[in-house]
């Protein structure tokens, strides 16, 4: 029998510490603005898929299956814009890292099956979106842009939504003109 999967357990880092874990995720990988996340994913073991969440007989509301190590699926709507994909694919990564890979390589966690739900504002929840935002907009690149910049040009630059970048600014406690 399969073992089930479960749903992702908040790490109950600091913010700021999730921020640091996703700019050195990024580093490592050699993230930068301008790159495409699929073939990201597929150098981390993953993939990702297209899906339609309102169709009939869509009963899985999952954004991420992660199987194993190295072994993980990441799902994005078919309505949503490149933008939000981007942010979201960001999401389901941080709830790989911090949910799954820090849970078995820090915490000495047995490796389990992993699925994030598409819906949920739980604590699991915030931290994947810290991670999403610290992993595409790191902050020292950030904060030089947003002193010369508007909003909609950082939100060029990084390939995130203008809400993307307001909520990062205000994170950073950095004031970005709209």
């Amino acid at each position: 029998m399969t073992a089930e999967f479960r749903p992702p357990e908040a790490t109950n880092l600091s913010k700021d510490s999730v921020f640091r874990i996703a700019e050195n995720v990024a580093k490592q990988v050699a993230y930068k603005p301008d790159c495409d996340l699929h073939p990201l994913i597929e150098e981390l073991g993953g993939d990702v898929h297209l899906k339609d969440f309102w169709s009939e007989g869509s009963r899985e509301s999952g954004s991420l299956e992660v199987r194993a190590r190295n072994d993980f699926s990441i799902f994005v709507p078919v309505d949503t814009s490149e933008l939000r994909d981007r942010f979201t694919i960001a999401h389901e990564l941080g709830h790989y890292v911090l949910h799954y890979l820090w849970q078995i390589q820090v915490k000495k966690k047995p490796e389990f099956r992993l699925r994030a739900s598409r819906y949920g504002s739980d604590r699991a929840e915030w931290e994947a979106n810290w991670f999403a935002s610290a992993f595409l907009m790191p902050s020292s690149e950030f904060k030089t842009l947003a002193a010369k910049h508007s909003t909609g040009h950082i939100s060029r630059h990084f390939k995130v939504s203008r809400q993307a970048v307001e909520i990062r600014a205000k994170t950073l406690c950095v004031d970005v003109e709209s």
